[in-house]
């Protein structure tokens, strides 16, 4: 939700937000609902999803490059599992080397003139519990023995589910959720501790 709200701010409309959905962030109210009623309220073009772009390129934390790189040296795969939607996740992809068909993110629908028309609701992502679904869906696919999951939300804990992650990383850098971080297997602040136990 959080690429939604920048785009959200971007495009101007924050006013409309604080009209009762807000609450929809702590869990009262589906992903998916959350998701369509807020795309709804001010549906984006794809003009201004491409101007959000244009003006304000994706930012990486520092060291998730060096760590992703270190990771593929390694012959591991990585994966990027996102509530996000493509259109941000696929510069960030680019920069770290991550091909497209390891993204699992919810894609923005377009007109023939580049008018919203929706999400796509097939994307396990687009739903409650959808980066646990991928995780699963991923493990199930590829046959992997481990699988870990890296992240800093409810979400993205919820991945370490029977058959799904065999370990959750909370990384705090950016924002540090107690209650994730309370439950998670290892805590870092720094991905420079992950490039630390690589070596």
């Amino acid at each position: 939700m959080r690429a939604l709200m920048n785009l959200r701010n971007f495009v101007g409309l924050e006013r409309l937000l604080q009209n009762g959905l807000l609450g929809s962030m702590g869990g009262s109210v589906p992903f998916e609902q959350a998701l369509s009623a807020r795309l709804s309220l001010f549906k984006p073009s794809l003009a201004q999803v491409q101007d959000f772009l244009d003006k304000r390129p994706p930012r990486i934390s520092p060291g998730i490059e060096e760590l992703v790189k270190k990771l593929m040296a390694r012959n591991t795969d990585v994966y990027l599992i996102s509530g996000g939607f493509r259109q941000m996740i696929n510069p960030v992809a680019s920069i770290l080397g991550i091909p497209q068909e390891n993204i699992f993110a919810n894609q923005l629908l377009f007109g023939s003139s580049g008018e919203f028309l929706g999400f796509d609701a097939n994307e396990p992502t687009s739903r409650s519990g959808g980066k646990a679904t991928a995780v699963q869906q991923i493990r199930k696919v590829k046959g992997y023995k481990a699988l870990v999951m890296i992240g800093d939300g409810a979400t993205d804990l919820e991945a370490r589910k029977p058959g799904g992650a065999n370990l959750f990383i909370c990384y705090a850098g950016v924002q540090h959720r107690e209650s994730v971080a309370a439950k998670a297997n290892w805590l870092v602040f720094s991905f420079t501790d992950l490039i630390t136990a690589l070596e």
